[in-house]
């Protein structure tokens, strides 16, 4: 009678059980999945979620500085690189709503010193929607400028004077190339606009008005308390990561709780009107117009509801912020390493899913990353084989993606100066990827390193058969012969 009794009673307790797991609160959840991302060396900052208007979950991970070992806070400073970019959008449109300021108006119009012959063609707008047809970022390309430049040395103006002379990529608005050069000149348009100095224009306009005390320019001569240090993760280990120079387009650092109060400010009409709001929010074909991803997602119920993204990322630091504003739901990250793959955005998406309580992966560890190990051992390629394999089928635990083995093959190729080892992982990615051009172009280039121009030609010519458009095997080839 015990024993019925007994199973009776554990009979009724067994779905409560079941429901108590499935009914964990969403910030068990996220912890878990965080926790996760960083045991797997995904994450390395400070994450804030917001939703219903509440705080959700706040936690750091990490460190702020590897040399000294001192721990990331929430309260740590981090690069926030083209999350500075709807900043300067805002300010456009301010000046826009005082009637200072046109939407249409030529950038010669305000920028005397811009060569007429394409200052007359292209528009506000178009810098702003990255349709103006000027070049993706003077401050990356290998010249004495750009460490002038990334040193912080140079003033806007002479920034843009230089950007001014550089070719364009296509005719304006007829056309989308993401362009940071492009928000250095609307910079230049508010100084001149305004008559005073960007950052200082920025700083009234938005931070304060923002109430973002915590957030400044990013130049590296100040002492900025709470400042994390950037670095860039390797297949060697990891680095200091250089500095790239401030500007309009990504130049300031920032608090998980400054960007909070800035989503705040984005609400009400602190910052800009209703009629500005909806031509900054306004889903568009291309990434970042007026500074914002801005597309509709599609439940699985079929609501569709606007999602607005805004990223940064820096050879040492990466960032995002997603907002719902339906739900009143923002989620923000600012990380100081940046990984060799960009997972931010994969990682907020999961977290959405949290949230709406729909289905979701926790991050997984990445084939290349744990077979470059192996690689960079010399081990025999029977034993990077195998547990290739074994990773592979383990899909549970384990991501593979043909961009990453591809990366450490090159970088057992050119750094490692390893061919054998370079030839073992491109094979593993034809064998894993059979169908991409990319692939058997790489495993190419590694047989011909290795003198073996029979197999590189085979390879070479099975690539073109899949991409008729690689004209590096089709010249190859031809340097090759027959």
């Amino acid at each position: 009678m015990r024993s019925r009794l007994v199973i009776a009673i554990l009979a009724l307790l067994a779905p409560l059980a079941g429901s108590s797991v499935q009914a964990q609160p969403a910030s068990a959840l996220i912890d878990t999945f965080m926790n996760r991302a960083v045991e797997y060396g995904q994450f390395n900052g400070a994450i804030l979620v917001i939703d219903r208007g509440r705080r959700v979950y706040e936690r750091a991970f990490g460190e702020a500085n590897m040399e000294w070992h001192i721990p990331n806070t929430v309260d740590t400073r981090f690069e926030i690189a083209s999350m500075t970019k709807p900043m300067t959008a805002i300010v456009i449109m301010q000046l826009v709503q005082e009637g200072k300021l046109r939407l249409d108006a030529k950038v010669s119009e305000h920028l005397p010193y811009y060569p007429t012959e394409t200052g007359q063609r292209m528009t506000v707008e178009q810098l702003l929607n990255h349709t103006s047809g000027l070049q993706q970022d003077i401050g990356f390309i290998d010249d004495p400028i750009a460490a002038a430049i990334n040193a912080d040395m140079l003033s806007n103006d002479s920034l843009v004077k230089l950007i001014s002379k550089r070719p364009l990529r296509f005719e304006p608005g007829t056309s989308y190339g993401y362009s940071s050069d492009a928000y250095a000149v609307l910079g230049a348009i508010i100084e001149h606009v305004t008559g005073r100095p960007y950052w200082d224009v920025l700083r009234e306009r938005v931070l304060q008005r923002a109430g973002m005390s915590e957030t400044g320019v990013s130049v590296l001569r100040p002492i900025v308390p709470l400042r994390a240090s950037g670095y860039a993760q390797t297949w060697d280990g990891y680095e200091n990561a250089p500095h790239i120079g401030v500007t309009p387009a990504g130049g300031l650092y920032s608090t998980v709780g400054d960007i909070e109060r800035f989503d705040r400010a984005l609400y009400g009409d602190t910052l800009v009107n209703e009629g500005s709001k909806r031509l900054l929010f306004a889903a568009r074909p291309v990434i970042t117009a007026y500074g914002w991803k801005t597309s509709e997602d599609t439940l699985p119920s079929g609501v569709t509801r606007p999602v607005l993204r805004t990223t940064g990322g820096l050879p040492g630091f990466g960032a995002v912020m997603v907002r719902v504003p339906a739900l009143q739901r923002t989620i923000i990250m600012l990380t100081n390493i940046r990984t060799m793959t960009w997972r931010l955005e994969d990682f907020a998406a999961s977290i959405g899913r949290i949230l709406d309580g729909e289905p979701y992966s926790l991050p997984k560890r990445s084939v290349a990353e744990a077979l470059a190990s192996d690689v960079k051992d010399r081990a025999s390629p029977e034993l990077i084989e195998q547990h290739f394999e074994q990773m592979r089928a383990d899909t549970a635990r384990y991501a593979l993606l043909e961009a990453e083995l591809n990366r450490l093959g090159y970088h057992a190729l050119n750094s490692w100066r390893d061919v054998p080892r370079a030839i073992e992982v491109f094979r593993l990615n034809v064998r894993a990827f059979p169908e991409s051009g990319n692939v058997y172009d790489s495993l190419g280039e590694a047989y011909l390193a290795q003198g073996d121009t029979v197999r590189a030609r085979d390879n070479y010519r099975r690539s073109l058969e899949l991409d008729p458009n690689n004209s590096n095997a089709a010249d190859i080839l031809g340097r090759i012969g027959p």
